[in-house]
């Protein structure tokens, strides 16, 4: 299997879970704390991640190789949004029963811009033809890719089961 096709199947896995994940509804929120505004929140950006991974999808799907402006871009956006959405998730404070689906979500999001950062990586290494740093950048990608989904479906779940819709 070609590295491109092996990134696609991996991102088209994390797109899928990450979908899993914002089906997560919110009933029950409580008031006392920013539970609301966190779900929110979480909802909000998680599309925003969804759409990342979409384009990053698409710019793979046409182009040649990894150092074409628009899969750049699409790394960068990841990048930019995930921080954006770590810094918003570390300023809400929810109550007892969500913050273990708070800390999941930013170890998710901490992930995230390392994929962002490892595509960057594939870019600079394809350009300078390394097939080495490339392959390994590769595992790197699974790896955190991995743990990504990881983190982010467990968010979703600790939050379904905080707002009682599990």
């Amino acid at each position: 299997m070609n590295i491109k096709m092996t990134i696609s199947l991996i991102l088209f896995v994390l797109l899928a879970s990450m979908f899993a994940a914002g089906c997560t509804g919110s009933n029950n929120e409580k008031t006392a704390y920013q539970d609301a505004e966190w779900n929110e929140s979480f909802h909000n950006n998680l599309a925003i991640l969804h759409t990342d991974l979409n384009n990053s999808i698409n710019a793979m799907d046409l182009t040649e190789d990894f150092n074409d402006p628009s899969f750049i871009m699409a790394a960068q956006n990841m990048i930019d949004d995930s921080q954006n959405a770590l810094n918003e998730n570390n300023q809400f404070t929810v109550s007892p029963d969500l913050q273990e689906a708070q800390k999941e979500w930013a170890l998710g999001l901490n992930d995230s811009i390392s994929v962002g950062k490892c595509y960057l990586n594939m870019s600079n290494n394809s350009k300078n033809n390394n097939e080495t740093a490339l392959y390994e950048d590769l595992n790197e990608f699974n790896s955190i890719g991995s743990s990504m989904s990881a983190h982010m479906n467990r968010a979703a779940t600790l939050a379904k089961v905080a707002q009682g819709t599990v």
